[in-house]
């Protein structure tokens, strides 16, 4: 996880209620989920048992469309379908396939959804551990399958079209947010105004915090030795999303090989740029971007965000510690 909640941290598989207002907790995707909100005039037709019901209901709901550990999930059966040409899938697959898509297409293919293979090959995939490269042969074979143009999907009829057969697609750098997005949506139809929702990290949040102030989260240093808040932004109405390269790892010969793959060219990140924390109205946007820009480095992130309007913080590494750089969008978020 890379971001904090400066309000609580949440006790895991629970409901429960105190003066920093009532949450619920539980696992999902591989990792764990929170839910907080303030108490308010309202509070008491909040059921918590009710409302983790839900919340169950709908986190299971998309891990059986778009879960890559589930052997049962749509995609899954997708992958295991070894066959070029249209696969029927489920509308709201579809049209989460279709942003991951685009925001391929916009971040010039640093974010891409057939690069799982590449990740499990460099010994970052659930099952896969290795402490030194791939040899170039290795790298070569895996690469043939890996790229979003191998890719097409159609709305109605819903379906995924793989060019390749060997092409596995995998959601992980978008589905949690999306997850995130799915549940602001069940509280808000509930009438809840004063929420954070978390998922793996992935943050969204509205409205006030217990305290009465808008809900506060640290970016984290790139420090893998020890926790610790870089800066603290200030959310209302808005989801966060950070990546970064600095705590799953394995050395080799002295080199660093970090478990952010760029896709476009099979082989771990080398640039400066440590973390990247990316502030969108949707959670799924951010999770992606943080990604993508994490791998596009410093200067093409900055370039890239302000041309679809991103808010961005990025922290790189210097010769004498680490540098933090924000750009304009992002200067509102920040608590001075």
């Amino acid at each position: 996880m890379r971001l904090f909640s400066l309000i609580l941290f949440f006790s895991l598989l629970s409901c429960s209620s105190s003066d920093n207002g009532e949450y619920i907790s539980g696992f999902t995707m591989g990792t764990t989920y929170s839910v907080q909100w303030a108490p308010s005039s309202h509070s008491n037709r909040f059921d918590p048992d009710k409302l983790q019901e839900q919340i169950d209901t709908r986190l299971d709901e998309i891990n059986q469309l778009m879960s890559t550990y589930d052997s049962t999930s749509q995609l899954s059966k997708v992958n295991q379908s070894y066959k070029s040409g249209w696969h029927n899938v489920d509308e709201e697959l579809a049209m989460l396939l279709d942003t991951a898509l685009e925001i391929c297409e916009h971040s010039q293919g640093a974010f891409d959804i057939t690069a799982g293979p590449l990740i499990a090959l460099w010994g970052f995939g659930s099952d896969d551990t290795r402490f030194s490269p791939p040899t170039r042969t290795e790298l070569d074979i895996v690469s043939q399958n890996i790229g979003c143009q191998y890719l097409n999907v159609r709305i109605q009829p819903p379906a995924i079209y793989k060019n390749h057969q060997d092409t596995v697609i995998d959601l992980s750098a978008i589905a949690k947010g999306y997850a995130v997005d799915q549940l602001a949506e069940i509280l808000d139809a509930s009438g809840m105004n004063n929420y954070l929702i978390e998922i793996g990290g992935e943050l969204r949040a509205k409205g006030l915090a217990p305290h009465g102030e808008f809900w506060r989260i640290g970016i984290e240093a790139p420090n893998p030795g020890r926790a610790q808040v870089n800066d603290i932004l200030s959310l209302n109405n808005v989801a966060v999303a950070t990546s970064g390269n600095y705590r799953n790892y394995f050395e080799h010969e002295g080199i660093r090989y970090s478990h952010i793959i760029d896709p476009r060219i099979g082989i771990p990140i080398r640039h400066k740029l440590s973390s990247v924390t990316v502030i969108h109205e949707n959670a799924a946007m951010a999770d992606a971007w943080a990604t993508a820009l994490l791998v596009l480095g410093p200067n093409e992130a900055l370039a890239i965000a302000d041309r679809y309007g991103l808010a961005i913080y990025m922290i790189t590494e210097e010769t004498n510690g680490t540098k933090s750089t924000y750009n304009k969008r992002m200067e509102p978020y920040i608590v001075r």
